[in-house]
């Protein structure tokens, strides 16, 4: 009986292991299956491309950008204002060093040069960027300069004001000790063979840092003074990396894949140490390579044995050039704001380089081609060549020639009237050509960086009581408080604040450092200010070198707007003319102030003339006048014409962010806006707007659409021609000759003699217009007004319009269009009437 026990229970421990086993089968079975609806259905996708990636490769063929040219306006020559340039950069495979300090001792032999040390020694921006850490004394404005023009609020930088500062930071080390000190920086860079830093993230809030320095993930880094999260892949656990990459994520708002590629341990085949090489240097660490090459090829011929010489390896094989291509502007100044440049990752900024982008850009080819299973190439019908096709080239209708005398007429002029900064057009009235567009502050596209050099400025103790500070929000960038400096960064200050902005400061706090979402202005007038920058020197502050900064990069011609002023004058009065409301001869009693409403329009000098005519009303530039005339036209017909000479919309010239100026539909004028209108006050226009109507007045009555792109060379040879369009007959010739003759008399005869070239006749009108405030008030005191002067010559058949804008001038506390802007247009026209052979006027 016991052993028929025992075979049943035998049985059914085999029953129960058998459907145990059944069980593990149909749970792998199952695994399986779902594998395969993986592979097969849900991710068939990624790893049909990742066998496509494996067994297909390939090679992007860049296309070369297009150049931009300039043309003479007198012969049709085209000479070169954007092209391309390759140089090299020099870089070291760290897998491969066999002696990190011989290698780094000779590079930094080769590539710190006599002529690199006296760059970088003298601050001088030729300095290549990688040695600038190591003059740090040269091209810190706080060491370089002592002495400065002071404005209103500032004075003489003295030496004791710098006396914190130690003997030795004041040093510039010798080349003997700079090439030690970047042979030790290339060192430690090529000893490792694994990459070891990554960013995680710039500009992490405080917020951010403090959750992932919490998470204690070894590897992962927080540097608060950088406000950087950064990690080293080789402290990172990769058998843990999705999981981490997970975590990190949800922290910080990141892709997880994206993050995981990141962190994943890898060789360091790749380390820059200078790029934009001398095509001499460049050639001198080619001829030491090939020597090396040379001397290890002999070694190895004379090791005794085979094995011997394959152990002999060329110890400057870890060194490679690598041909950059880089965007070049024979001269970097020349209609820098109209041409643009390329920054340093090759992304197109302002000007014609950004607008034109994708036709300068062309179309990248490549070679597609088939790999083995080891990585090799394979030659089969499925490989396939596409060439690149070139970008286009935009030929301008800039002449260089004038656009350089122009630049260096306004600049000069700059500097003499202090102004914030001056714009200059020359256009061809006939056509609608822009020969020259100029703004000033100038800049080099060459080293475009050069906007943000900044030079020390001693402010008193007053002084910086009276700084005003924004407050920016480092997500939206808009800006949440305005107040004086003291107000937010004292104790006392913050009481007095309300209680909403204190919340919204303790806000902002939590994740940042207040200081670094703030910025610093000093104020010369109501709504005339300056930007500063704090230091580490009591007292001392710091602003840019050109007063604008980054302003430099405007182009105001077409993106900036401004009331116009009296040079508006001549545009009311010839529609007036046209219209047959006034004649040369009528007659205005001129006896005092008009009154308009609530308001008093005065005269520019608070004099008055008595009886005068119209001619004499331009001469004199009387505002009372004018208002005369607006008024016979009334609010609908002369925003009419106004509209007619294209007034209150873009030009639909080839500019990037063209403004359309600002005009109010007709029926929203009152009384007082139809009065201050017919002397540019109460609208706004752009320069560019200004010379294209004062063009009317110089062609027979032509509206001319302005064009700044004489054509567009396609790769495949073809020309895409610009041609000149006619847009509105706006006023009829005998207008035209009215209103010249009219324009000449205010030149010989008014306040428009200063800009008369002697022995020539000029029609042309000064302008002086006051900057409206916050509000519409206008402001007061010095700089707070903008002078021009427009006009055109020969006035028989005028080969140029010329406008003059001058922002702001402060050499005087008020300033006028005849002082400032007509000076300026006097030389630029003089220049022009030689350039162009432009006889004399018998009458000169």
């Amino acid at each position: 009986m016991r052993f028929s026990k025992t075979e049943t229970q035998k049985k059914r421990l085999l029953l129960r292991r058998m459907g145990i086993l059944h069980g593990v089968l149909l749970v792998g079975a199952l695994f399986i299956i779902a594998r395969l609806v993986e592979l097969q259905l849900i991710k068939v996708e990624s790893y049909h491309n990742a066998a496509r990636s494996q067994h297909y490769g390939g090679v992007v063929l860049p296309a070369r950008r297009g150049e931009i040219l300039g043309m003479s306006s007198k012969t049709g020559e085209t000479s070169v204002m954007a092209t391309n340039t390759t140089l090299d950069m020099v870089y070291v495979d760290p897998l491969i060093v066999d002696d990190p300090s011989e290698i780094a001792r000779l590079l930094a032999d080769v590539l710190i040069t006599d002529a690199f040390y006296d760059y970088c020694k003298n601050g001088d921006r030729r300095c290549p960027r990688e040695l600038v850490k190591f003059f740090k004394a040269a091209f810190d404005p706080l060491f370089r300069a002592r002495e400065l023009q002071s404005g209103a609020l500032l004075e003489p930088l003295s030496s004791s004001a710098l006396a914190t500062r130690t003997l030795q930071e004041d040093i510039v080390p010798t080349i003997t000790e700079v090439r030690r000190q970047f042979m030790l920086d290339i060192e430690k860079r090529i000893s490792t063979d694994h990459v070891n830093f990554v960013p995680i993230k710039y500009s992490a809030t405080k917020m951010e840092m403090n959750a992932v320095e919490e998470l204690n993930i070894p590897g992962i880094s927080v540097s608060f003074n950088q406000y950087l999260i950064f990690a080293d892949p080789e402290s990172v656990s990769q058998s843990r990396l999705a999981n981490i990459s997970r975590v990190l994520a949800d922290v910080l708002d990141l892709d997880p894949s994206l993050l995981e590629y990141t962190l994943r341990s890898r060789p360091l085949r790749y380390v820059p140490i200078m790029r934009r090489l001398p095509p001499a240097l460049s050639l001198k660490i080619k001829e030491l390579k090939v020597q090396s090459y040379k001397d290890t090829q002999a070694r190895k011929a004379a090791a005794p044995t085979r094995q011997e010489a394959d152990r002999i390896q060329e110890p400057l094989r870890n060194i490679a050039l690598l041909g950059e291509h880089w965007r070049y502007y024979p001269d970097g100044v020349i209609a820098s704001q109209v041409v643009g440049f390329l920054n340093t990752n090759q992304e197109p900024q302002y000007g014609i380089e950004r607008t034109f982008h994708m036709q300068l850009y062309g179309q990248e080819g490549y070679i597609r081609t088939v790999n083995d299973l080891k990585g090799g190439r394979v030659f089969t019908s499925e490989q396939k060549i596409v060439d690149p096709e070139d970008g286009d080239t935009i030929v301008l209708t800039i002449d260089p020639a004038v656009q350089r005398e122009v630049e260096h007429i306004v600049a000069e002029g700059r500097e003499l009237y202090k102004a914030n900064s001056i714009q200059a057009i020359v256009m061809d009235p006939a056509t609608g050509r822009i020969i020259a567009l100029v703004n000033t502050p100038l800049f080099n596209r060459n080293s475009y960086g050069d906007v943000f050099e900044k030079e020390p400025v001693l402010l008193s103790s007053q002084d910086e009581r009276n700084i005003v500070v924004e407050v920016f929000h480092y997500e939206t960038n808009t800006r949440v408080v305005k107040a004086y400096f003291l107000d937010i960064f004292s104790q006392d200050g913050r009481e007095i604040l309300t209680e909403k902005t204190r919340q919204t400061l303790d806000a902002l706090e939590e994740s940042f450092d207040l200081a670094d979402l703030t910025r610093y202005y000093v104020y010369t007038g109501e709504n005339n200010r300056f930007e500063i920058f704090p230091t580490d020197i009591s007292g001392v502050w710091l602003k840019y070198k050109n007063s604008i900064g980054v302003g430099a990069y405007l182009n105001r011609v077409v993106q900036e707007i401004y009331e116009p002023g009296s040079v508006l004058k001549p545009i009311t009065m010839a529609i007036a003319i046209d219209q047959g409301e006034v004649t040369p001869s009528d007659i205005y009693h001129d006896d005092g102030p008009v009154e308009v409403d609530e308001y008093t329009i005065k005269n520019a000098l608070r004099t008055y003339y008595g009886d005068v005519t119209m001619t004499r009303c331009l001469e004199l530039s009387i505002n009372t006048c004018m208002t005369s005339v607006s008024e016979k036209l009334g609010p609908k017909l002369f925003h009419h014409m106004l509209d007619r000479f294209g007034f209150g919309k873009i030009t639909g010239i080839a500019l990037e962010d063209e403004l359309p100026g600002e005009i109010l539909p007709w029926r929203k004028w009152s009384r007082a806006l139809l009065a201050t209108a017919s002397f540019g006050q109460g609208i706004s226009v752009t320069p560019l707007q200004m010379t294209t109507a004062f063009s009317v007045l110089a062609n027979e009555g032509k509206l001319m659409q302005p064009y700044i792109i004489d054509h567009i060379r396609h790769a495949n040879g073809e020309r895409e021609m610009t041609e000149p369009q006619i847009l509105d007959q706006v006023i009829t010739p005998e207008a035209s000759d009215t209103i010249t003759a009219m324009l000449v008399s205010a030149v010989e005869n008014g306040f428009a003699k200063s800009g008369k070239v002697p022995g020539y006749h000029i029609a042309g009108k000064t302008g002086t217009s006051q900057i409206a405030g916050p509000g519409g008030k206008y402001e007061s005191g010095t700089g707070s007004t903008v002078a021009s002067f427009i006009g055109y010559a020969p006035v028989n058949r005028p080969r140029f319009v010329v406008l003059v804008k001058v922002d702001r001038p402060k050499f005087a506390e008020e300033v006028h269009g005849a002082a400032a802007a007509a000076p300026i247009f006097r030389d630029i026209a003089g220049f022009l009437l030689k350039y162009y052979g432009v006889q004399p006027d018998d009458a000169g």
